[in-house]
């Protein structure tokens, strides 16, 4: 659920997410949005601050498929893809056109975990797979 709070004359975006598929809940603590001047370009790092997301759209990065959030990938529970061909990389997944993170409980594909020796670490989201409230 996206919800708004005025702090500062500065509204606070907050978001969770829970899966398409069989309604777990994904991030059991409340996500903040980010600005792009918090984000960490240092490689094998993470991008985000933990609790943190920020619009894909935002930042450089090229994705294959439909990705419309990053989130710190520490913040967000997700599982690698049983197909280790998605998890291919130099030292770690890099893999901007394969989702290969899944759901926990039901293997839904989710997002994609990007965290190679040469890139930040995230987790891209595909918002088709995903919800912003449990739908049951």
């Amino acid at each position: 659920m996206l919800l708004g709070e005025i702090k500062e004359e500065k509204i606070e975006i907050k978001m969770k997410l829970c899966c398409k598929n069989c309604n777990d809940l994904l991030t059991p603590k409340v996500l903040l949005k980010s600005e792009i001047d918090e984000l960490s370009y240092i490689d094998e790092e993470e991008l985000l601050q933990e609790g943190k997301f920020i619009e894909a759209s935002k930042v450089e990065y090229n994705f294959g498929i439909p990705i419309e959030y990053l989130i710190n990938s520490k913040s967000i529970i997700l599982k690698n893809h049983s197909e280790s061909i998605r998890l291919q990389g130099c030292c770690g997944p890099s893999e901007f056109d394969k989702l290969n993170q899944v759901c926990v409980n039901c293997n839904n594909e989710i997002g994609v975990l990007i965290a190679d020796c040469w890139t930040s670490k995230f987790i891209g989201v595909n918002m088709s797979k995903v919800s912003l409230k449990r739908l049951w």
